[in-house]
């Protein structure tokens, strides 16, 4: 049985410097990469809020996708903007990395009785706060979520509510350091450590080129990235990463860990369309139904 998804997170305009230069004004933010990830092979239903600055764009972006956009609110303030400068010598790929939140600085999220009945939910990085909001609101049987070091560091009890409320939670080492308090270098402890808390059971662990790894109860399973040719823009990797492994999972209706790690490996091609280019290109042409 195929399942529906919904997805709560940022809809934004991304100012991103790599080695091949600037792409300024870029459709990108959370909800958005997770959705384009996830859309060729379910049902999603986005949940959001983006200006009028920025409404075109996002429009362009999704409506080939056949994602749900119901619940993606039209504001007059402006569309949340995201800056960075990814370094692909030390894959620190957020370098310099600074947010003005815009809409979503008074942003509560509703969602649509669609979204609401979704069986899957992710809650893509936001402020903790818009995350537990959606929870209350969502009657899905699995929840995925993600994070950021600057929402851990503003509000880590927040953060921890919200990965205690998920199944599975998506995090690089060095979110996973400073959630749980440890070592970069330690992540398989500290993945290990959060199994088994609240409904927590999966953890996914992000290391960029490195691939990832899906720590359970039972097991550390780690796989490689997909290679691609040219690395042009490493902006919403992870999120493409949890879109297409949810998406596998939404696909078939199955979230045992035997499935997960095949599931995981779908995610994963899914990252290696998304930095093929630049912003959503990629993702945006292998969606388009």
């Amino acid at each position: 049985m195929t399942w529906g998804i919904a997805v709560g997170g940022t809809v934004s305009l991304d100012n991103v410097t790599t080695p091949g230069g600037l792409r300024s004004e870029q459709i990108g933010g959370s909800a958005v990469y997770f959705a384009l990830a996830a859309s060729p092979v379910a049902t999603v239903h986005l949940v959001g809020a983006v200006g009028r600055d920025g409404v075109d764009a996002a429009n362009a972006a999704l409506a080939g996708s056949g994602v749900d956009l119901d619940g993606l609110e039209v504001s007059d303030q402006p569309t949340r903007r995201w800056t960075a400068t990814h370094d692909f010598e030390t894959w620190q790929t957020r370098r310099d990395e600074r947010a003005d939140e815009g809409v979503y600085t008074t942003w509560s999220p509703r969602l649509t009785p669609a979204a609401a009945g979704a069986e899957m939910l992710f809650l893509g990085s936001m402020h903790p706060l818009q995350q537990l909001a959606m929870l209350e609101q969502s009657s899905a049987r699995f929840v995925g979520s993600d994070s950021m070091v600057a929402h851990i560091g503003e509000d880590s009890a927040g953060v921890e509510q919200v990965a205690t409320s998920s199944d599975i939670l998506f995090l690089n080492r060095a979110e996973l350091a400073s959630l749980t308090r440890s070592d970069p270098d330690g992540w398989e402890d500290a993945a290990r450590s959060l199994i088994g808390r609240g409904r927590l059971r999966a953890v996914v662990v992000k290391a960029g080129p490195l691939g990832a790894a899906l720590v359970t109860a039972g097991r550390i399973a780690a796989l490689n990235a997909h290679p691609v040719s040219r690395v042009l823009d490493p902006t919403g990797a992870g999120d493409s990463l949890a879109g297409g492994m949810l998406g596998a999972c939404a696909a078939q209706g199955r979230v045992d860990d035997e499935f997960l790690l095949g599931a995981l490996d779908a995610g994963l091609r899914r990252a290696a369309t998304c930095i093929s280019a630049y912003g959503v290109a990629a993702l945006v042409a292998s969606s388009a139904g």
